[in-house]
């Protein structure tokens, strides 16, 4: 199902919920806000607060919007303090990050020479380094710190809010027998936070030796959970799924949702998965909901233009019609797998064509 014009969360949810859903996961960084990692922002906040000091930054707090740096150039040496502080945590993280993950999404010859140096994508592996990197940086700082920090960068981007607290109420008014998780890459400083201001129960986060990203979101359900998997039980999950990350989803849940996503989830998905629909849509943030009353067009600028307005719903029988040739070559790559002597490169055969299944319905 693609929502086609633009919809409020609580719009999405009264199509996509309902009284069989159990669980409802929740992604953070890009999903709770648009276009927003909550967990990168805390990483620029604790390098602003090592550099100027929480006097500075609470004074500069109201000129800073929805900037990542905190430029103060009135205090040379401060500022230079911050930018070589900012390049010896992140140079080498981030740097990585961009060409296996950014560069990777643009270029098919990056992505799979990463499939070959990591045996998977390279999204996946690459995401430790960064979280990693900020795992150090939350660690270098009081503990009784960080939900000063978490609280100017949630206040600061608060306009940018697709699912707010009220939402999350509305949905337990809504749907008593819900279980709502919010699951993310983040560490816990900016999880748990997250979890707290949204009043979402249930949080599965990073720590050093395990990156809650892909399958690992899986095994922590299953390990909170009893019910998690067994038949019958309807899970449903909502993410942006950037850079692919939760298309691991379909393989376990009965609806997906993508939300504002620059990598919507596939519509292939194994036999044994229970995935039942996959929703695409565009949620409005407050910012948006606010300009449209005087402007019932708007859209925020960092958005790509909406290429389809146009709500669109294939059952499975107009999918079959659409994908029949690229299920068929995807079923001839996996029957043929003896055929790659490296199965890093039968990976990413299979994850590009699964990818594809969203250009031929669109």
């Amino acid at each position: 199902m693609a929502h086609g014009a633009p919809v409020t969360f609580r719009e999405l949810c009264s199509e996509v919920l309902s009284n069989r859903t159990r669980y409802l996961v929740l992604d953070l960084d890009g999903t709770v806000h648009l276009n927003r990692n909550l967990g990168e922002l805390l990483g620029w906040e604790l390098g602003a607060y090592k550099s100027y000091g929480a006097q500075t930054i609470e004074r500069l707090e109201s000129r800073r919007r929805n900037a990542r740096w905190l430029l103060h150039w009135r205090e040379p040496r401060q500022l230079a303090a911050y930018l070589a502080r900012a390049a010896k945590a992140w140079a080498v993280p981030g740097t990585h990050y961009f060409f296996w993950s950014k560069l990777a999404s643009l270029s098919p010859w990056v992505r799979r020479v990463g499939f070959r140096k990591f045996h998977a994508d390279p999204i996946r592996a690459v995401q430790r380094g960064v979280q990693t990197t900020l795992m150090d940086e939350i660690a270098s700082v009081p503990a009784e710190l960080l939900p000063t920090l978490m609280e100017r960068v949630w206040r600061r981007h608060q306009d940018d809010q697709v699912i707010g607290a009220d939402d999350i109420g509305w949905i337990r008014a809504s749907f008593p027998k819900i279980e709502i998780v919010l699951s993310s890459a983040s560490p816990k400083p900016v999880v748990a936070f997250a979890a707290e201001r949204l009043g979402v129960e249930h949080a599965h986060w990073s720590t050093p030796d395990r990156i809650n990203t892909g399958e690992a979101k899986i095994e922590a359900l299953k390990r909170a959970f009893g019910t998690f998997g067994e038949p019958g039980v309807e899970v449903v999950g909502m993410s942006d799924t950037a850079h692919g990350e939760d298309h691991c989803w379909a393989r376990y849940f009965a609806k997906v949702v993508d939300i504002n996503s620059p990598a919507p989830f596939p519509l292939i998905a194994p036999v044994s998965s229970p995935l039942a629909e996959v929703h695409s849509a565009i949620v409005l943030s407050r910012r948006e909901l606010e300009r449209r009353m005087l402007d019932p067009s708007y859209l925020d600028p960092r958005r790509d233009p909406v290429k389809n307005p146009r709500r669109r719903e294939l059952k499975h029988a107009d999918l079959l019609g659409v994908l029949d040739d690229l299920l068929q070559g995807f079923n001839a790559i996996v029957c043929g797998a003896e055929q790659f002597a490296n199965p890093a490169d039968l990976a990413y055969r299979l994850a590009v064509l699964s990818e594809s299944s969203r250009t031929h319905v669109t």
